[in-house]
């Protein structure tokens, strides 16, 4: 284990409902941040920074203007479902919505607030605003892949697929 990433078992809260757990470490992992992020012109910044039993969190930094493609959270290999807590800054996430093509759905995250996706969901990250911001991701189970999808007029098609140690 390297020194940027620490077992938390101690400091977790207690167990809840699976959205509401992850929502709680998320908010818990985000107040108690010690590591400092660092920005990147070239793209956003990601690290690994704890694991805990079924889940692993992982700190962002966002320049304006960068962000994620549409993508889920591991497909059908091993889909995790996520919570997202912005540190500082203000993150827009836009999710896809099946039931209202070709929809996305745009919601602004501002510091202290977070977002809850299950292991369906296909959504994007951006910041939009004109200042830097850091969140919080935490995955349950362990994130080791993410799908990225086309959305057009002709609908939702998977482009890539991205896996855990080779392309972040």
């Amino acid at each position: 284990m390297n020194s940027s990433t620490r077992t938390s078992s101690s400091l977790l809260p207690p167990a809840a409902p699976a959205a509401e757990r992850l929502e709680s470490l998320a908010a818990f992992y985000a107040a108690n941040l010690t590591l400092r992020p660092r920005f990147t012109k070239g793209s956003r910044w990601a690290r690994r920074v704890l694991t805990g039993p079924g889940h692993e969190a992982w700190l962002l930094a966002w320049l304006p203007g960068q962000g994620t493609d549409l993508h889920d959270h591991g497909g059908v290999d091993r889909p995790a479902a996520a919570a997202v807590a912005v540190v500082s800054g203000r993150l827009t996430e836009f999710t896809v919505q099946p039931g209202d093509f070709p929809g996305l759905r745009r919601r602004p995250l501002d510091a202290g607030e977070v977002s809850v996706v299950d292991d369906r969901t296909v959504h994007g990250m951006r910041n939009l605003s004109d200042t830097p911001a850091v969140s919080l991701h935490v995955y349950a189970p362990g994130l080791e892949s993410m799908r990225t999808y086309l959305l057009d007029e002709t609908g939702l098609a998977p482009a890539t697929i991205m896996r855990a140690g080779e392309d972040w």
